[in-house]
């Protein structure tokens, strides 16, 4: 799909309304939703973008890949799909986005769903790696070899960091960190994405922080639908969401880690349909 600030590649799957935007966080892509999106297409249409900078998408030239950019890769991609009414669906760094877009259009957004996703300060803890990236000097020499280091050894790195968010390893998990892995590791676009969204991290969550009314002051029905056993974004973090939105409700997933819509697909799939099932808000 054809958008401003690039080419957008989407996976649209299913008929019927509302439509359900499946967003992704980092560092994954729109695969990430292969197992929850065929179980939603058979009742709704489902659309799961690769953001700007990362999967098969093409972000143009010199467009910066922060948090700006999500914000106006997904504005560009609700207009260009044309959709009065969805159900956005947002996982890690997606969360963001997905919150300030439903703040601003309250009257197309049906519901919002949140997977351990981060806004403001909280219980979350930043992963190892990326307090390793935040470091002087250490930092630099860190995301140097992130860049250039050997396959083998990034392969190591990578699986150590983000296969620990997973509550339980399979050969699924396995298979989903290669593909993932592979992406990352040979794409310098989705390297510079995730350089540029580490970079600016500690800045987005304080002026998050600061702007909490965009938030508490959501009309649309928001479900916290949330991995209990992620070891980087606690339950507290969810717990949080829901005190903070009063339209909210909150389902925790005892038995799945960062990746609900991998380790519990059907769980994750009937809850967002449950929110889709609801009566529109006025």
């Amino acid at each position: 799909m054809e958008l401003p600030a690039g080419v957008c590649f989407v996976r649209d799957l299913g008929q019927g309304g509302p439509a359900i935007v499946l967003l992704h966080g980092l560092p994954s892509d729109s695969r990430v939703y292969g197992c929850v999106q065929p179980l939603l297409a058979a009742r709704h249409r489902t659309i799961a973008p690769d953001l700007l900078g990362w999967g098969f998408s093409e972000p143009a030239e010199g467009l910066p890949l922060g948090y700006e950019s999500l914000d106006r890769t997904l504005a560009q991609l609700m207009d260009a799909l044309e959709l009065n009414r969805a159900v956005l669906v947002a996982h890690d760094m997606s969360g963001p986005a997905a919150i300030r877009w439903t703040a601003a259009n309250p009257d197309r957004t049906h519901a919002l769903v949140l997977l351990n996703t981060y806004y403001g300060w909280n219980s979350a803890r930043m992963p190892p790696l990326l307090k390793l990236l935040h470091l002087p000097y250490v930092g630099r020499l860190a995301r140097r070899f992130i860049d250039v280091g050997q396959t083998g050894v990034s392969w190591h790195a990578y699986r150590w960091q983000v296969g620990r968010a997973w509550a339980h390893r399979t050969a699924e998990t396995e298979r989903m960190l290669r593909i993932f892995h592979g992406v990352f590791r040979y794409s310098r676009t989705a390297r510079r994405a995730f350089h540029t969204i580490n970079r600016e991290i500690a800045d987005q969550v304080e002026a998050n922080q600061r702007n909490l009314e965009t938030l508490t002051s959501l009309r649309a029905p928001m479900l916290v639908l949330w991995g209990a056993r992620d070891p980087y974004l606690h339950p507290a973090v969810g717990r949080q969401f829901h005190r903070l939105a009063p339209a909210s409700e909150l389902h925790m997933l005892q038995d799945a880690g960062h990746f609900p819509q991998l380790e519990a697909p059907h769980d994750v799939a009937a809850q967002i349909l449950r929110a889709a099932a609801r009566a529109p808000s006025n």
